[in-house]
């Protein structure tokens, strides 16, 4: 029986203790941070930010696109486009999901 022989190069594994030692510093940091964040009295520094953005696409933005895909969908229907059933039936739920997305949350969360 004979033995094979591996031969790893010594920068080799230098550099993947180095990163090895990256990483747990990284890991580190991902941990650490978040439980800094949570300790001030304030909430999370992203709240304000977040719920501009959740206002802005379940409130105009998404009325109007559902408007947008109401019209298409109903063109397609209208001319007989092959699947324009199915169409409309996706338009019908991706509007009440987007529009109604703000209540969904609510009553999820209680905000």
């Amino acid at each position: 029986m004979s033995r094979i022989r591996i031969i790893i190069p010594a920068a080799s594994i230098e550099r993947t203790k180095l990163y090895l030692i990256r990483g747990a510093a990284l890991l580190l940091c991902v941990l650490i941070f978040p439980i800094a964040a949570y300790s001030q009295n304030s909430g999370s520094p992203f709240d304000s930010g977040l719920t501009s953005i959740q206002t802005l696409f379940t409130g105009t933005v998404a009325k109007a696109a559902s408007l947008i895909a109401i019209v298409i969908g109903g063109y397609t229907f209208a001319h007989g486009e092959p699947g324009a059933k199915k169409t409309l039936a996706g338009v019908a739920a991706g509007t009440g999901i987007a529009v109604l997305a703000t209540n969904v949350l609510s009553w999820l969360w209680g905000a």
